[in-house]
């Protein structure tokens, strides 16, 4: 006759939970639009700006000249605080008014921000567009 194992119920509850939780990872927080636009906003007002392009689609044409701050001191000076005023989000458009001391955007200039979803599904910049006298693509 054979002897069959029996397993206390506790036991077979822990081995399942465990093969659950191995399998899958803890819900975490995707970046919302919202948040990201603030992101790019924060990193841009920092004194450090090596992390202005992690706010950015990694997909887009423009993503390996934008890791180096040198490319955003060009278009926003250093020294000036830029600030966002009339936000609207319309789908994956979010338009706005760019403001600062800065000359070129001191009367206050439209900025469009075309966003995307990364493969983690957090929301990043695919395209930054600026309207001064002619329409100026930050970034694509």
């Amino acid at each position: 006759m054979k002897k069959l194992w029996i397993l206390p119920i506790g036991l077979v509850v822990a081995i399942i939970a465990a093969a659950l939780f191995a399998g899958c990872s803890l819900p975490q927080t995707k970046t919302s639009v919202d948040d990201c636009i603030n992101n790019f906003m924060s990193d841009l007002n920092s004194s450090d700006r090596s992390n202005v392009y992690t706010n950015l689609d990694s997909t887009s044409l423009m993503y390996s000249q934008v890791k180096t701050a040198t490319y955003w001191n060009s278009i926003f000076p250093t020294g000036y605080t830029y600030t966002l005023s009339n936000k609207s989000t319309s789908g994956s458009t979010v338009t706005a008014t760019l403001s600062s001391s800065y000359t070129l955007y001191s009367s206050g200039v439209p900025i469009t921000f075309i966003m995307s979803t990364d493969l983690n599904g957090n929301a990043v910049i695919h395209s930054i567009t600026i309207s001064t006298s002619t329409s100026l693509t930050v970034y694509q």
